[in-house]
């Protein structure tokens, strides 16, 4: 891995899917500062996905992504892409912007309402804990499900996360692994629904 105090790559098994990364990264730079004349459609960013429909004609279910780190925000978004996950995503880069955005939903009629919360535990300004008992306090989004994502492997993170309803998905340094999220999102969608 990778790590220069901000950015982190996690190992990948081929140079062109680094090259992919490096360049959905610097798109996203360049769509956020305003510098990208030519946007790129679907890369990864704070705004959402393009909205499509699933087979049976509905709307995608919404899937906010609170993650800091913009490598694992893509690994998320591919492991989505693999599931075929009827899924549109929201990624916001701090726990506050994770807040805020629950916050809209629960206030805005117009809002995105989040059907599930993938959750990173080490985020800026609010840690993901905050972000989840906020949540857990809410009256509309008190059951709303959420997948814990982080790096730690410590039983208070785990036993703290169970408390508050959440699963546990400790990230992995293999891209291959990496990508189980999808299946464990497969997984809570499906209880959702049942």
């Amino acid at each position: 891995m990778y790590s220069n105090g901000s950015i982190a790559i996690r190992n990948m098994p081929e140079p062109a899917l680094v090259l992919q990364f490096a360049s959905g990264w610097l798109d996203a730079m360049a769509d956020e500062s305003g510098s990208n004349p030519n946007p790129a459609k679907g890369q990864p960013s704070s705004s959402p996905s393009p909205r499509k429909s699933n087979e049976a004609g509905q709307p995608p279910l919404i899937l906010l992504l609170a993650e800091d780190n913009f490598p694992d925000a893509l690994l998320v978004r591919e492991a989505i892409q693999r599931e075929r996950l009827p899924l549109e995503v929201h990624i916001v880069p701090d726990g506050q912007q994770a807040i805020d955005f629950i916050a809209r939903s629960e206030g805005d009629a117009d809002a995105p309402v989040p059907h599930i919360l993938i959750l990173d535990l080490n985020l800026p300004k609010v840690d993901g804990f905050e972000v989840l008992r906020r949540i857990r306090a809410s009256d509309k989004h008190k059951n709303l499900p959420v997948i814990v994502v982080t790096s730690s492997d410590s039983p208070e993170d785990r036993k703290e996360a169970a408390q508050l309803g959440a699963r546990y998905f400790r990230k992995p340094t293999g891209y291959e692994e990496y990508l189980k999220i999808g299946v464990m999102l497969k997984q809570v969608l499906e209880e959702a629904k049942g």
